[in-house]
């Protein structure tokens, strides 16, 4: 069953987070990524482990994970909060995703 056309966001609502780090010191603004679901078939495995994998991308984003620190390829404390709220608000609202396709709507 192929999904319709829908996204849902990948939030970082963390201005706490965010804001405690000098280099995200300017962006107050929560950041956040449409993920489209569009062509995904969320009732297989595979469907499911492809949204995962976009999920990672835009909450690695969202997060600025994937420009560390000058000096070093380890993301800052911030980054991996931000990464852990972002990956578990994305988790919540696939799992609600899932549950609507498998109920009809």
């Amino acid at each position: 069953m192929k999904t319709p056309t829908k996204t849902f966001a990948i939030a970082a609502a963390l201005g706490l987070a965010c804001t405690a780090n000098p280099a995200f010191a300017a962006d107050t603004q929560p950041m956040s990524v449409d993920v489209s679901v569009d062509g995904l078939d969320l009732s297989t495995t595979a469907g499911q482990k492809l949204l995962e994998r976009k999920i990672e991308q835009a909450a690695r984003t969202v997060c600025r994970a994937n420009h560390p620190n000058t000096g070093t390829r380890i993301i800052s404390q911030q980054a991996r909060a931000c990464l852990a709220k972002a990956r578990t608000q994305a988790r919540e609202q696939m799992t609600a995703l899932i549950e609507d396709r498998r109920r009809g709507g």
